[in-house]
C-alpha cells in the first residue's frame, strides 16, 4: 500500500477526466490494465507535487492510500488500480511555510495567493518566475534584483529601478530595454549584443551602438533614424541590399553597395556610370535594372556573363561577339545572328548550333570539330560534315542515317566498337574489321 496526496474539486469530484465523485474512506477500483492518463487513479507522493497538476489554492487536498497495481506515471505522479481518500488536509494544516516554499519553487505565481509572504518566499517566487514580482507589495531591492535576473522584462513592474537592476535586466533579456528610460551606453550595448533588433526601442542610439547592430545584422539600419555615413557604409558592406533602407544614399554608399552585391543597383535611383560599371563587374545580370545602358555598360555586362545579353535591347555586333565569346549558348538570345556570330558561338561551344536556324556548312563543320556530338542537332548535315564528325569520334555515326561506305570505314578505323551502330554494314567494313581485329 502506498500513501500520497490527491486534489479534488470543492464537491470532492475529479477535476479532470470523467469528473468522478469520491467519498471519504471508500475504496475505488478500475478494471483492465492501468495506463498513465488513460486508465487508473492518479495521485502524488509529495504534497507540493500536487500543485503541478492542480491549483491547491482553489482545490481541496486529501491524503490517499493506493493499492492493487501501482506504478510511476512520471517523476512526480503515480497511477494505481485501487484508491481511497483517508482524510481531507485543511488549508491551515498544509499552508505551512515549509510547504509554501516548496510550492513556490514549482510555481512562483502561487505567491499571489499567499498573504504576507516572507522575504524567503518572495525570493523563491521570483527565482522561479521573475514576473511573480507584480504580486508582491513593496518588494525589497534584493527581491527586485533577483526578479530581473530571472526575467529581464520584469523591470517594467519595478518603480525606480537602480542602475544595477537595469543593467542586469538587459543582460538577461535585451528586449527589457523597452521599459528603461534613458538607458546608459553600457545598457544599450548590452541589449543590442543580446538581440540587435532591440535598437528599435532605443531613442537616439550612439554611433557606437548603431555600428554594433549593423555589424550583427545589416537589416537593422531600417530602425535607425538618420544613421551616419559610417553606419550606412558598414550596413551596405555587410549586405548591399541594405541600401534600400537608406534615403538618398551618397555615391560612396551606392558604390559600396554594388561592390558587395551587384543586384543592389535595383534599389538605386539614377545610378552614376561608375556605380553601374561596378554593379556589372560584380554581376552582369544587374544590367536588367539599368535604364538605357551605354555600349560600355553593355560590353562590361556580357564580359562578366554572356547570358546578360538577354537583358539588352538591340545589342551591337561588338556586344554580341563578346557575349558569344563568354558563352556560346548566348546566341539563343540574339535575333538573326550574322555568320560571324554563328561561327564564334560554335567555336566557343559546338552545342550552340542547336539554337542556329539553317547554319552554313562552315558553321556546321566548326561545330562538329569543336564537339562531334553536335551533329545530332544539325538537320540534314552534308556528307562533308558527317565525315568530319566520325573522324573526330567514330561514335558520332550513331546520329547519322544511312552512312556512306566512306563514313562507315572512317568510323570503324577510329573505333571498331561502333560497328554496333551501323545497320547493314558494307562488306568492305566487315572485311576491314576481320583483318584488323
Amino acid at each position: 500500500m502506498v500513501k500520497g496526496y490527491k486534489a479534488l474539486s470543492p464537491n470532492m469530484a475529479a477535476i479532470y477526466g470523467n469528473g468522478m465523485q469520491y467519498e471519504l474512506g471508500k475504496w475505488y477500483k478500475v478494471d483492465g490494465e492501468i495506463k498513465p492518463c488513460e486508465n487508473g487513479f492518479h495521485f502524488c507522493k509529495k504534497l507540493e507535487d500536487t500543485h503541478r497538476y492542480y491549483d491547491l489554492f482553489e482545490s481541496h487536498l486529501f491524503e490517499v492510500e493506493a493499492d492493487g497495481e501501482v506504478m510511476e506515471a512520471s517523476d512526480t505522479k503515480m497511477v494505481c488500480s485501487k484508491i481511497r481518500l483517508v482524510r481531507e488536509i485543511l488549508p491551515k494544516e498544509w499552508k505551512t511555510e515549509k510547504n509554501l516554499l516548496k510550492i513556490l519553487k514549482i510555481d512562483g505565481w502561487a505567491i499571489q495567493f499567499i498573504e504576507k509572504p516572507t522575504l524567503e518566499m518572495q525570493l523563491e517566487a521570483v527565482k522561479q518566475n521573475g514576473l511573480a514580482i507584480q504580486f508582491i507589495k513593496n518588494p525589497t531591492p534584493e527581491v527586485q534584483l533577483e526578479a530581473v535576473k530571472q526575467d529581464g522584462c520584469t523591470i517594467q513592474f519595478i518603480k525606480r529601478p537602480t542602475l544595477e537592476m537595469k543593467l542586469e535586466a538587459v543582460k538577461q533579456n535585451g528586449w527589457a530595454i523597452e521599459f528603461i528610460k534613458n538607458p546608459t551606453l553600457e545598457m544599450q550595448l548590452e541589449a543590442v549584443k543580446w538581440d540587435e533588433y532591440v535598437i528599435r526601442f532605443i531613442e537616439k542610439p550612439t554611433v557606437e551602438v548603431q555600428l554594433e547592430v549593423v555589424k550583427q545584422n545589416e537589416q537593422t539600419i531600417q530602425f535607425i533614424k538618420k544613421p551616419t555615413i559610417e553606419v550606412q557604409l558598414e550596413a551596405v558592406k555587410q549586405d548591399g541590399y541594405a541600401i534600400r533602407f537608406i534615403e538618398n544614399p551618397t555615391p560612396e554608399i551606392q558604390l559600396a553597395a554594388v561592390k558587395q552585391n551587384g543586384w543592389a543597383i535595383r534599389c538605386i535611383k539614377n545610378p552614376t556610370l561608375e556605380v553601374q560599371l561596378e554593379a556589372i563587374k560584380q554581376n552582369g545580370y544587374a544590367i536588367r535594372f539599368i535604364e538605357n545602358p551605354t555600349p560600355e555598360i553593355q560590353l562590361a555586362a556580357v564580359k562578366q556573363n554572356g547570358w546578360a545579353i538577354r537583358c539588352i535591347k538591340n545589342p551591337t555586333l561588338e556586344v554580341q561577339l563578346e557575349a558569344i565569346k563568354q558563352n556560346g549558348y548566348a546566341i539563343r538570345f540574339i535575333e538573326n545572328p550574322t555568320p560571324e556570330i554563328q561561327l564564334a558561338a560554335v567555336k566557343q561551344n559546338g552545342c550552340a548550333i542547336r539554337f542556329i536556324k539553317k547554319p552554313t556548312v562552315k558553321v556546321q563543320l566548326e561545330a562538329v570539330k569543336q564537339n562531334e556530338q553536335t551533329i545530332q542537332f544539325i538537320k540534314k548535315p552534308t556528307i562533308e560534315v558527317q565525315l568530319e564528325a566520325v573522324k573526330q569520334d567514330g561514335y558520332a555515326i550513331r546520329f547519322i542515317e544511312k552512312p556512306t561506305l566512306e563514313m562507315q570505314l572512317e568510323a570503324v578505323k577510329q573505333n571498331g566498337w561502333v560497328i554496333r551502330f551501323i545497320e547493314n554494314p558494307a562488306p568492305e567494313v566487315l572485311t576491314y574489321l576481320q583483318q584488323t581485329h
